[in-house]
């Protein structure tokens, strides 16, 4: 059994003992710091090895195969990835050739780029929903922090226009958006699973945060009171809005289990299954 010493600075220590605290207080046990250290470290070296493309208790083949990888020269997507003026021209000229496919797909009638018959903002929340996703709700819910006020405010405003022009979309009726004749179901069916792709690997420290902010917990509660709202208004009250009358338990289940299985089964099972050789020959002492 190999030991290793780690000096830890007193506010890592004390970062440390709230940590052992916490989840000693959710088990009803005393609190182990040796343990919690070893278990955030192992949490800490599973997850920067899937960085790196290795998997727990890697050979010394792979480590070297991987070392070698890494001191060669980038190649030139690498190059301009960390080139800020090359990747600025990159976007500048992305944006330019997607600005005349939509001109040459629209207006010239181009039909191999497939756009005229797409001509809809519902059809393109369907092309985009999933990466426009991926490639921000992270951020907002793993490291708020970094969004400063007058961007959250610009969220906000995206998100107040965006919900004016649903509204606008079904009310005047605009048909270019393609949102009259959706109901609420289709709604459910359009944004579920990118939510539940996005958050899965978020979810233990969202529920963990929400025991500490009461005013998320309440606003969860009402959305839910709404959802059951709309549930019963649905199939008692004949709402046709929601599309639920119609859909049965089976139908429910086509919507939701998907979802549910990826945060709370698959995702979990995936990550056992990845580091399922634990950490034997090793401990971790920490000292002041």
């Amino acid at each position: 059994m190999a030991n290793l010493m780690i000096a830890a600075e007193p506010d890592e220590m004390q970062s440390l003992r709230a940590v052992a605290a916490v989840e000693a207080a959710a088990t009803g046990e005393e609190a182990d710091l040796p343990g919690t250290a070893q278990a955030l470290l192992r949490e800490a070296l599973t997850s920067r090895l899937g960085e790196l493309g290795l998997r727990w208790n890697p050979s010394p083949e792979a480590v070297e195969r991987h070392a070698s990888r890494a001191a060669r020269p980038g190649g030139p997507v690498a190059r301009l990835v960390k080139n800020d003026r090359a990747r600025r021209y990159a976007i500048t000229g992305l944006a330019v050739a997607l600005l005349i496919l939509l001109w040459g797909g629209y207006v010239q009638g181009w039909p191999w780029t497939g756009f005229k018959s797409n001509n809809q903002l519902w059809q393109w929340l369907q092309l985009l929903l999933l990466p426009v996703a991926i490639g921000t709700l992270p951020l907002w819910i793993q490291h708020p922090e970094y969004l400063s006020r007058k961007r959250r405010m610009a969220h906000l405003a995206v998100g107040a226009a965006f919900a004016a022009l649903v509204i606008a979309g079904y009310l005047v009726p605009l048909n270019w958006t393609g949102f009259p004749g959706n109901t609420l179901w289709n709604w459910l069916e359009l944004t579920l699973l990118p939510i539940a792709v996005v958050s899965a690997p978020f979810l233990l420290s969202l529920l963990r945060s929400f025991g500490e902010n009461q005013r998320r917990e309440i606003m969860v509660a009402f959305v839910a009171a709404l959802w059951v709202l709309t549930i019963v208004g649905g199939y008692a009250w004949h709402w046709t809005w929601t599309g639920y009358e119609g859909n049965t338990l089976w139908d429910w289940l086509g919507l939701l289990l998907l979802p549910l299985l990826v945060p709370t089964v698959l995702l979990p099972t995936a990550r056992r299954w990845v580091s399922a050789n634990p950490p034997s020959t090793s401990e971790v002492i920490l000292a002041r």
